[in-house]
């Protein structure tokens, strides 16, 4: 397995010289023998002689990370995401830090920017489904027990980048980030709305704008002329003084096509002058390789 995740690793990091090429081999050959306190000093010498070595950077990040040098590890990886953007397998190793952590709602941001980065990086669905799970069977354990420890459930989070290892086999083929997400199970993709529904929420409770009208489709108008005239208004609305809070519980979602889907959930709003509770549906389209609302509606008021 590891010396299949080495190979595919080489071939999605971007092509660099060619100078630290047998080290290089001698720090994966170190990591495929689980031997990561020795693949920290060689990965780091090697940083030493070439600090911005994408492929090193990983290696040596992932020694640390299975190493327990947390600190180390979460460095490098950010310094990758910064570097290369477009790379899932960084932050998909970094969220699975912060859950080690316990840090729950940053380990699931970095897997859904993983997603988003590419939608059929199927890993990262997969682990940020056993997040979901996980956080529903601590609070089921907590609810009938008297510890307030917090469980190990991570045995089943995936630290590799082999998602795409058919795709090399066949010929070490290009990694596109608009492939289809139609590889991706409905269950993957229903984790993937219901969290971006969260944080559409938590985007509008924070009163993060720019985060909150990114969820939207750049044609969604509500009632008025244009997209342009419903940011002006959205913007006055939620910028507002004073703090507000929107809680949404009861998420479903239901499915109209492969590109489409409603999101049914309960809404409860709270500013220092209004306040009210409602059933609420987001519409989402699949737009080039993100979902976004193109729709919003009040089914009803509770």
């Amino acid at each position: 397995m590891m010396s299949r995740f080495i190979l595919v690793l080489l071939c999605l990091l971007t092509t660099e010289s060619a100078l630290a090429a047998d080290p290089l081999k001698q720090l994966q050959q170190l990591i495929a023998e689980q031997k990561f306190a020795a693949a920290t000093k060689s990965g780091e010498q090697l940083l030493r002689q070439n600090p911005s070595h994408s492929r090193t950077r990983f290696l040596t990040a992932y020694a640390h990370q299975m190493n327990a040098q947390a600190d180390r590890a979460i460095t490098l990886y950010q310094s990758l995401i910064e570097d290369n953007p477009a790379l899932p397998e960084p932050r998909n190793n970094l969220a699975m830090i912060y859950l080690e952590q316990g840090d729950y709602d940053r380990a699931s941001q970095l897997l859904v920017e993983a997603i988003n980065t590419h939608p059929s990086y199927a890993t990262a669905y997969q682990n940020l489904s056993q997040i979901y799970k996980g956080i529903a069977s601590e609070a089921y354990r907590r609810a009938v027990s008297e510890s307030s420890q917090p469980a190990k459930y991570t045995h089943t989070i995936k630290l590799a980048a082999i998602t795409r290892l058919d795709s090399v086999e066949q010929g070490l083929a290009a990694d596109d980030a608009d492939s289809p997400p139609t590889a991706i199970s409905v269950a993957n993709q229903e984790t993937l709305l219901i969290e971006r529904v969260k944080l559409w929420a938590r985007a509008w409770s924070s009163k993060d704008f720019a985060a909150y009208s990114d969820f939207y489709s750049s044609q969604h108008r509500a009632k008025f002329d244009t997209h342009e005239k419903w940011l002006a208004h959205r913007r006055s609305r939620i910028l507002r003084p004073g703090n507000i809070s929107v809680d949404i519980s009861d998420i479903q979602v239901k499915w109209r096509s492969d590109n489409r889907a409603v999101i049914d959930f309960r809404q409860a709003f709270k500013s220092p002058g209004y306040r009210d509770r409602v059933v609420k549906r987001l519409t989402f389209s699949l737009l080039g390789s993100q979902w976004k609302i193109t729709e919003e509606q009040v089914l009803s008021v509770l």
